[in-house]
């Protein structure tokens, strides 16, 4: 068997096994089009492209094999396979696709962007049928497991391709923090959304539960999903100039920062990614920028320029990493191709960052930014599902009482 690998727009990649025989080098394979309106949880959201009027198709799914690995600690290959129409290009929304589509628009200026992601993640100690429950989260593995589990993920990763730069355990019971070492931003984001996958089923074999949850503790930091990028010329990286930023580099930095508010929904999801948001955790409300400045969204780092890059401090681990790059390549395009001016370092007056779920799918779907970065059928996709969830948070908050409400207002008048 070959566990074929697709990309969702939520999860990062979804899975199925599929005959070798089926998935020989140069074959195609088939997969339905609802995929683009699955949740987390796989409540569906009918889009344009796929609806009970059209009876959710199938479209072709043609195989990346430059991604066949070999997963030996499993028997098996993987590859990554992306939906594409009949003609063979990148199905409407797919966010794999998307990320390809920005690439070609660097590759006009010369140009290629390479992505690097830093994620933190939680490990409980606990079957998955109960970590979720009325008592919150289930335990947190103990640092001595979590440190084990992390050297595997090492191991399993570099052997497909994806290594490991830093692992840090350190910060109390469950919690990890994990950076892939940096790629061209196809493969970078293919190398996040395995490193991902490669926890999860490394935690399920030990009888554990890795989770990429934005804030799943009120009283504790949250975890985020940081996008590096950095912009190399004939394979040398170009990002920085003499002092600081060079005006490539500047050029994307100032994309990055006034696109912000329009590209949150793409940084943060959820109606739980905003309850991470907190200036005292070094998470921004203000599309900002500064050197080597925590505080800012977009951290640049500039010391040595072989290294030379801008950090995108806003994500959280809950995005989806080819949607979190695709964005960061948006922003940085549209800075590049209109020559956006950058405002000095943390400027007091950086535009506000939409802080609700409800705040970005306004700004994302008011935007002609959007339409302009993002294939539409992305952006109708992304824009739904999104509703779809804070519909849903909505019913749920609506029958359901809170603990505040309750200790506030039961027995006074």
């Amino acid at each position: 068997m070959v566990r074929l690998e697709i990309p969702d727009l939520d999860l990062g990649l979804r899975h199925k096994l599929v005959s070798a025989d089926r998935l020989r080098p140069g074959s195609r394979a088939a997969h339905g089009t609802s995929l683009y309106g699955l949740s987390l949880v796989d409540d569906l959201t009918d889009t344009a492209l796929s609806h009970a009027g059209n009876g959710y198709p199938d479209a072709p799914v043609e195989l990346d094999e430059s991604t066949r690995v070999e997963l030996p600690w499993r028997g098996i290959e993987s590859v990554i396979g992306d939906l594409v129409d009949t003609n063979g290009d990148p199905f409407g929304a797919s966010p794999r696709g998307m990320v390809a589509h920005l690439v070609g628009r660097f590759a006009r200026s010369g140009l290629v962007p390479v992505l690097g992601f830093e994620y933190e993640a939680w490990v409980f100690e606990a079957a998955a049928a109960d970590v979720v429950g009325n008592a919150g989260p289930g335990r947190l593995a103990p640092p001595g497991t979590v440190a084990s589990l992390m050297s595997e993920l090492a191991r399993r990763t570099a052997s497909i391709g994806h290594p490991l730069e830093a692992v840090r355990c350190d910060g109390g019971a469950g919690y990890v923090e994990f950076s892939i070492a940096p790629a061209p931003a196809l493969r970078a984001a293919d190398g996040a959304a395995r490193a991902r996958q490669c926890l999860i089923d490394l935690c399920a074999e030990h009888g554990l539960v890795a989770s990429f949850m934005a804030k799943p503790y009120g009283d504790r930091e949250g975890a985020g999903g940081h996008v590096h990028a950095s912009l190399e010329r004939d394979g040398v990286n170009v990002f920085a100039g003499d002092g600081g930023l060079s005006a490539v580099g500047a050029c994307f930095v100032a994309g990055l920062v006034q696109s912000l508010p329009e590209l949150t929904l793409m940084f943060n999801p959820h109606v739980n990614s905003f309850k991470r948001i907190d200036p005292r955790q070094w998470v921004p409300t203000r599309a900002s920028w500064g050197y080597d400045d925590r505080r800012s969204a977009c951290r640049v780092v500039t010391s040595a320029r072989a290294l030379a890059r801008v950090e995108h401090r806003r994500g959280g681990a809950d995005a989806n990493p080819y949607v979190s790059g695709a964005a960061v390549l948006a922003g940085g395009i549209w800075g590049i191709e209109r020559g956006a001016r950058l405002p000095p370092p943390r400027s007091p007056g950086g535009r506000t960052v939409p802080a609700s779920l409800a705040e970005a799918i306004t700004e994302f779907e008011g935007s002609p930014l959007i339409d302009d970065l993002l294939p539409r059928r992305f952006a109708e996709a992304f824009s739904a599902t999104r509703r779809s969830e804070l519909a849903r948070y909505e019913a749920w908050m609506s029958t359901h009482i809170t603990e505040f409400e309750l200790q506030r207002h039961l027995g006074f008048r």
